[in-house]
């Protein structure tokens, strides 16, 4: 899908061009958004979080009448200049961080059928998983032009679409390494999209996470980020043979977070940490030593 960033002066002067005072059919009015997000607390934190913003615009029939990527400039001031609009009932879809982020079903008519996922998901099915994405939707009334301008502005508070996901494996069997390979490491049953209301969906599917290994250490890491799924009994992190037939453990997601209830999937910002270690007398699944140890834990 193609973007384009509008070139504001361009489009005022030709509003301003076919706008007079003695006929003011053809004036437009345009409008600010404000662009907020306080994840857990009180305080503006948009500018840690967010860095790129996509912006849907729709009209009261839910046609998508406009949409683009908000400038650089326009997302550090965190106010974003909507296109001059009719006067009408607008809905307005803001998207956070969608760098390898696709859209699809745009012209559905329903924002519960409109979707975003992982570009390589939609164009071929696989995915290692999302961007830190982040969603934000408002209502926009946009009234008559009297001839008068007046600044109108609409805050739009945006809420995570994602969890953090991190996974280390220690003292991985050593038949695959021995060989050159390293055991796949995948998240089951994940939904793979969320659609305009900021709600995932989608059919199950499986991610093959990205790995780096630390022969040294003898450790499997893998950091990703997935949608927020509300079933979590369906979800596995699976550690698989390099062929990736069979597996070397499974860990259920609701089973993991009923034991570990310091992490909180009710919350915006929401990492998920899992360490599978193998030992002498099997395999111990922990959160690890770091996240304990650590009071706002990041990545």
């Amino acid at each position: 899908m193609k973007f384009r960033i509008f070139v504001w002066g361009l489009l005022l002067a030709g509003v301003t061009s076919s706008c007079i005072r003695e006929d003011m059919s053809e004036c437009l009015n345009t409008h600010k958004i404000v662009l907020s997000y306080l994840g857990d607390g009180q305080t503006e934190i948009f500018g840690d979080k967010i860095d790129r913003v996509e912006m849907y615009v729709f009209d009261a029939q839910n046609n998508c009448t406009d949409h683009f990527v908000v400038p650089d400039d326009q997302v550090a001031a965190r106010t974003a200049q909507l296109p001059p609009l009719a006067p009408g009932d607008y809905r307005v879809v803001c998207l956070g961080n969608t760098y390898h982020t696709k859209i699809a079903d745009l012209s559905a008519g329903s924002f519960d059928a409109i979707r975003f996922a992982d570009a390589d998901y939609l164009d071929t099915g696989a995915a290692s998983g999302n961007d830190s994405l982040y969603y934000a939707s408002a209502s926009v009334a946009v009234q008559e032009y009297t001839g008068k301008d007046v600044e109108r502005t609409t805050l739009v508070s945006f809420a995570s679409s994602h969890y953090d996901l991190s996974v280390e494996v220690a003292g991985i069997p050593q038949s695959d390494v021995r060989a050159g390979l390293v055991p796949k490491l995948e998240i089951c049953g994940v939904a793979p999209c969320t659609d305009f209301e900021n709600r995932a969906c989608g059919e199950a599917t499986d991610y093959t996470l990205e790995t780096e290994y630390d022969a040294g250490r003898m450790l499997l890491t893998s950091k990703t980020n997935i949608m927020r799924h509300t079933n979590h009994e369906d979800v596995n992190v699976c550690l698989r043979p390099a062929s990736g037939e069979g597996s070397f453990v499974e860990v259920n997601l609701a089973e993991f977070l009923a034991r570990n209830p310091r992490i909180d999937c009710s919350k915006q910002e929401v990492l998920i940490p899992i360490r599978i270690e193998f030992t002498s007398v099997g395999v111990e699944v922990s959160v690890p030593d770091w996240f304990v140890q650590e009071v706002k834990p990041e990545f």
